[in-house]
């Protein structure tokens, strides 16, 4: 697999395609004969709790490729191949995990556990996009949700339901066009390890001139509505601190507990405000860039060598 994904950086090595069906068609096709020829069908399929502890090795060699590639500086295409087979290979314990908190919102044994395959999911996702050429991403969403579901299928696990995958779609698109906005605007943007990402925090933005950064977490409008009154009720936010951030679409939240409390900003992305997400990109990141400016100024702290 290693030899696979250094090579998709040249699509015409002919020991690639021989050996890993890497062709100059298409990355997907590269990844489930890469998948088919590591991982057997499940003999029992959908009966009872599926038991899929042993794709653990292959879910953590994965990760460290990807990770790997990334580090190395290789070509677009590798990085991109690398990250589609680890997202693709965490989609089963994904799904199940997405379907444990589904039934316990308000948490069960080994919650965590399943909050950090997820967020690993989530992770590798994200990595994917940022890999590849702007051509592909028309067309990323419906091949990925193609490569998952026939990779559960092959595990004997149900795959997301079209309301699950489309709520982390929209999710991990808003977010991915915050980061590339931002970075059009001139701010540093740093996606965050999954500690952080546990506690709320999407991506921690810098801006050059100041030095001054800070932790942001992305909502949809009716996300945040919701988190803010929850603040209120919790006590840990104001009425007017409530209509002001219905307001302004921002507002600083304490995350955490004891020595490890953060400050995040929640920040409202409405459509109608900065435009429409196409390709996981917005068209125009100008309002984007002045909301950032803002939320640095109120809420921005240097950097601490």
């Amino acid at each position: 697999m290693r030899v696979a994904w250094q090579k998709y950086g040249d699509y015409r090595s002919k020991k690639a395609i021989q050996k890993y069906g890497i062709d100059n068609h298409t990355m997907y096709e590269s990844v489930q004969y890469t998948l088919r020829n590591e991982i057997p069908i499940a003999g029992r399929r959908w009966r009872g709790q599926p038991n899929i502890e042993y794709l653990g090795p292959l879910v953590e060699r994965t990760k460290r490729d990807a990770e790997q590639a990334e580090k190395t500086g290789q070509l677009s295409g590798a990085k991109a191949w690398a990250w589609l087979y680890t997202l693709v290979a965490q989609a089963p314990r994904a799904a199940l995990a997405q379907v444990q908190m589904d039934k316990h919102p308000h948490g069960y044994k080994a919650r965590g556990e399943r909050l950090y395959e997820l967020i690993d999911f989530n992770d590798a996702f994200v990595s994917t996009v940022l890999a590849l050429p702007e051509n592909e991403l028309p067309k990323f969403t419906t091949e990925v949700r193609r490569l998952i579901d026939w990779f559960c299928k092959r595990v004997g696990v149900h795959s997301f339901s079209d309301e699950q995958f489309t709520a982390i779609v929209h999710g991990l698109e808003r977010e991915i066009a915050v980061f590339l906005g931002a970075q059009t605007e001139g701010f540093k943007a740093q996606m965050t390890n999954r500690a952080s990402d546990a506690m709320g925090i999407d991506m921690i933005l810098t801006d050059p001139l100041t030095l001054k950064t800070v932790n942001i977490d992305c909502k949809a409008p009716s996300a945040y509505r919701h988190r803010i009154y929850d603040l209120l009720r919790e006590g840990r936010l104001r009425e007017e601190e409530v209509t002001a951030a219905e307001m302004l679409g921002f507002i600083g939240e304490l995350n955490g507990h004891g020595n490890q409390r953060v400050k995040v900003v929640l920040w409202r992305i409405d459509r109608d405000r900065y435009g429409e997400i196409t390709n996981f990109a917005f068209a125009d990141t100008t309002e984007l860039g002045k909301t950032a400016r803002t939320i640095i100024q109120t809420y921005g702290e240097e950097i601490r060598e």
